[in-house]
């Protein structure tokens, strides 16, 4: 039923697609003029020990080589935030409204706020940072474009940052690195800059040596992070989780008793200060 609900979203918006069941064991739908594959997990039949804990990390590793991308979509994942995959989804290929960072301020915003707003737009949630910033669009363009009545200024995206961790050992010895720990921005749009500018507050505040983040390669290739100047400078191994079947929620776990697993991550850098 689920993956059925994926093709209509797709027919909806007359997206093209093929029903590919050759390079996986699972159904991949094949978006032929976005160079774009939907891996379709589904997990009743799901036969996890039959397949390798890399097996994902080394299908998207492959996809990639050939200039394209895949999203591994789990069924959980779309049970439980259908709305905010079929905006991830679109906003991938194209299909979004655009907002501009110029028109838009930054404060920092306390951990409720963020909370709330990453829950709401984020696959993956909120975790806890020890730095929040908001991009609020500014109220002369609420009503413009967002087509609200509204003097209120709008969230329209967050990002959150990790304390400072100063290295006590090898070529980055002394120096001061943070992480970038969320992105996101409202649903169903794009700010163009705005994680650009974002970056730019939380560099001009903190004055760090370097930032780290990481890019889930169950949706992305990371590119975005590569266009603000990152480096990639390795691979995470796949996660192991233990999907709790009553809340639809994933709980880490080791590899021994793993019931499903993730691609893994994409680690990347900006270094701002290099070593004398």
């Amino acid at each position: 039923m689920w993956k059925q609900e994926i093709h209509k979203v797709l027919k909806t918006n007359q997206i093209a697609f093929e029903v590919n069941q050759t390079i996986s064991v699972f159904e991949i739908l094949y978006l032929p003029d976005f160079q774009l594959f939907l891996h379709l997990i589904d997990l009743q039949n799901f036969p996890l020990k039959a397949l390798p804990i890399t097996y994902f990390q080394l299908l998207s590793e492959s996809i990639n080589q050939q200039n394209q991308r895949i999203i591994h979509l789990w069924e959980d994942v779309w049970i439980d935030k259908q709305d905010l995959v079929q905006s991830r989804i679109l906003a991938m290929i194209g299909k979004f409204s655009r907002l501009n960072a110029r028109h838009c301020f930054i404060e920092r915003i306390d951990m409720p706020t963020a909370d709330k707003f990453l829950n709401d737009n984020h696959l993956q949630g909120s975790v806890k940072a020890k730095f929040k910033y908001g991009l609020f669009l500014k109220t002369q363009y609420v009503e413009k474009f967002l087509d609200k009545r509204s003097i209120e200024n709008e969230l329209i995206a967050v990002a959150t940052f990790s304390g400072g961790r100063t290295f006590k050992e090898g070529e980055r010895k002394g120096f001061r690195s943070y992480e970038l720990i969320r992105f996101a921005s409202l649903k169903g749009f794009v700010v163009v800059g705005g994680m650009d500018k974002l970056l730019k507050a939380f560099i001009a505040e903190h004055s760090p040596d370097d930032i780290m983040s990481y890019a889930d390669r169950d949706w992305s290739d990371g590119r975005s992070y590569l266009k603000l100047g990152f480096s990639k400078i390795g691979l995470s191994k796949p996660q192991c989780f233990v999907l709790d079947k009553k809340s639809n929620q994933r709980l880490l776990t080791t590899e021994s008793n793993y019931e499903i697993v993730n691609a893994g991550s994409i680690k990347f850098v900006k270094i701002l200060k290099l070593n004398s």
